[in-house]
């Protein structure tokens, strides 16, 4: 390697030195290792799936309408994933059920969009409506059971994912081995500008990276506080001056995991908080979301049936005057 590397070279060496390797079709067997191997690395997952459902359960007791096909529906969702293409499987099912969303996000998940982008969004939110912000970092698992990669439609094998994130985790070792000098563009710079950014802020958690048991599922959490960071200083300078007095806020924070095809995609709730209008958290949601979201779906799926018919007989009920004699 050269002692000297432009930050895109190295970036783009680093991400994807190891494409197409692994196994590239499913079978039972791997399917299992999968879903196993997620679960067990990150306990407390929720299916894509099932995260739009207990969402949609969770928030309806506090005044969100999830309604998408009444013109009434009275929440926007507004989300901050990653631009890969592995990532737009968890919005496609939070839109089945919130609506269309308004996207902040780029590289890794980073709000990008900054003041800017947040202030418009809230001027989008329905009058006298509410706000979900879902946010955070991206990993894969293969179907061998790595974490960090991920097999891709169209590929041999599996490779890295998140790219920017094992990029930025490159640089973070570069840097503190001394070992190669980057050349990294001026923040002026457009070009690289997300990538500079996010490499600046990983470097916040070089100790935790460095000495991490295992660095690929260290660094999406790492990843997570580097946004969850950034988020709060965007939302500090827009709330209240931009979100309409009295709106409620659902903050919900947590890792995408990424699957091959034919597995669940998942996510990993690590925040869920209700907010005033003000940016002031009101309630602790997390612990309801989860019990919510790791309860047995067909057991769910019953009990919604069976609620859906109560509901029907009761409407049916005639309305009799009592005739006293």
């Amino acid at each position: 390697m050269d002692r000297v590397q432009s930050l895109h070279s190295f970036t783009m060496s680093e991400a994807f030195s190891h494409e197409d390797e692994g196994s590239h079709q499913s079978s039972a067997t791997s399917v299992v290792k999968v879903i196993e191997n997620a679960k067990s690395t990150f306990p407390n997952l929720i299916t894509a799936h099932q995260l739009a459902r207990s969402l949609q359960d969770v928030l309806k007791p506090h005044g969100f309408s999830v309604n998408t096909d009444s013109a009434n529906n009275d929440t926007l969702l507004a989300t901050s994933f990653c631009c890969d293409d592995v990532c737009r499987d968890l919005e496609d099912e939070l839109r089945q059920v919130f609506g269309q969303n308004f996207h902040m996000g780029g590289i890794a998940g980073f709000p990008f969009g900054g003041n800017a982008a947040f202030g418009a969004m809230a001027h989008h939110i329905p009058l006298k409506g509410n706000l979900i912000i879902a946010y955070g970092p991206h990993v894969g698992i293969d179907f061998d059971g790595i974490v960090g990669k991920v097999n891709r439609r169209g590929h041999h094998g599996s490779g890295g994912c998140c790219n920017t994130a094992i990029g930025s985790l490159a640089y973070v070792k570069a840097v503190n081995e001394g070992r190669i000098q980057i050349r990294s563009p001026e923040f002026s710079d457009p070009t690289d500008a997300q990538q500079v950014f996010v490499d600046a802020m990983l470097l916040e958690h070089t100790d935790r990276l460095v000495n991490a048991k295992n660095e690929m599922v260290e660094l999406p959490h790492a990843v997570f506080d580097c946004q969850e960071k950034l988020l709060k200083k965007i939302m500090d300078k827009c709330c209240p001056k931009d979100v309409p007095e009295g709106t409620k806020i659902a903050l919900l924070g947590g890792i995408q995991v990424n699957t091959p095809e034919g597995t669940p995609e998942y996510f990993l709730p690590k925040k869920f908080h209700l907010l005033n209008s003000d940016g002031v958290v009101e309630k602790d949601l997390l612990s309801d979301l989860v019990e919510e979201g790791t309860r047995d779906i067909t057991k769910v799926i019953r009990e919604k049936r069976l609620q859906a018919k109560m509901d029907n007989l009761t409407a049916n009920f005639a309305d009799v005057p009592i005739m006293e004699f």
